[in-house]
């Protein structure tokens, strides 16, 4: 199948997707829509997985590509607006992050809302980093990834990480990160209704469910609203199209140690679907961005 072929399944997809997440949208639908599309749509991959094991209040187990050597560790934070999951939908994007990073994945099954709403899933994602930490891996071959809510996860426990004054990780990964839970970027607007999976009528119907009573301003919940120095160096990937674009562009001119690649007329999150060209691409940059952040502290274990 031609990738223009694909790429125009995918979007039919999403918008089947959209419009019911649009017509409720509910935790419970979302859920259910996200678990009848992933086996569609997700990547595949030739990986293992370990047996779950708890870390603190939540749990976790590590992804590793197979046949490939992996110095490096990503402490993966998936996406679902804080209220799905998939692992048909983020092991297997896990597993390519890690073949063209040269690391395996620790993949973070951090708790839901709305039946655990803030802080349980930050305080579980800060679980994770502590749990590296405790195991004696190096915090310079580690990388914090996530996508969509987890990319929102990933620098919020980053900012932990620097506020309480431990270790700093060698990078962040960010896919189409959600940054500002106000929904305040300009292309929330600009790009509704070319937007393949959102719409802004009700794009942020769904994190209320896990900010419930918090201002939305909170950079624990918003980032984009606190303080970006002095965290990792940090790679965003979002598509051109995607009602979150701004919320990258506005990262990256915050952070100066930001790289920011626009994919043209990419969906959310589109390195995770199968048969996207640009998606390969963007797997083969964000591996590149990996192991030049953690090639220093790997060398020194060779």
């Amino acid at each position: 199948m031609s990738d223009v072929m694909r790429r125009v399944l995918v979007r039919q997809l999403l918008h089947v997707a959209r419009a019911m997440v649009v017509r409720e949208p509910t935790p419970a639908r979302f859920r259910q829509v996200l678990a009848r599309a992933a086996p569609f749509i997700a990547r595949r991959e030739d990986y293992s997985v370990s047996e779950a094991f708890p870390i603190g209040d939540c749990r976790g187990w590590w992804v590793e590509p197979s046949g490939y050597d992996t110095p490096g560790v990503i402490l993966y934070l998936h996406g679902g607006a804080f209220v799905a999951k998939s692992r048909a939908f983020h092991d297997p994007l896990l597993a390519a992050i890690c073949r063209t990073g040269s690391a395996r994945g620790l993949m973070v099954d951090y708790r839901l809302a709305p039946e655990h709403p803030f802080p349980a899933a930050l305080d579980d994602c800060f679980a994770a980093w502590e749990f590296l930490l405790s195991s004696g891996i190096d915090p310079g071959r580690i990388v914090i990834a996530g996508d969509s809510a987890g990319g929102n996860l990933a620098v919020v426990t980053a900012m932990r990480a620097r506020d309480e004054d431990t270790p700093r990780a060698a990078g962040l990964v960010l896919l189409s990160p959600v940054l500002d839970l106000t929904f305040g970027g300009d292309s929330v607007q600009r790009n509704d209704g070319q937007d393949d999976l959102f719409r802004a009528a009700s794009v942020g119907a769904l994190e209320p469910y896990y900010g419930t009573g918090i201002d939305l301003r909170d950079p624990r919940l918003s980032p984009l609203f606190g303080d970006l120095t002095d965290l990792p160096p940090a790679l965003l990937v979002v598509g051109s199209s995607e009602l979150l674009l701004d919320d990258s562009v506005r990262f990256a001119a915050g952070s100066a140690t930001s790289t920011l690649r626009v994919w043209h007329g990419m969906p959310h999150v589109f390195p995770a679907m199968r048969g996207l060209a640009a998606g390969d691409r963007a797997i083969e940059d964000i591996g590149q961005f990996i192991r030049q952040c953690t090639d220093a502290a790997t060398a020194g274990t060779g």
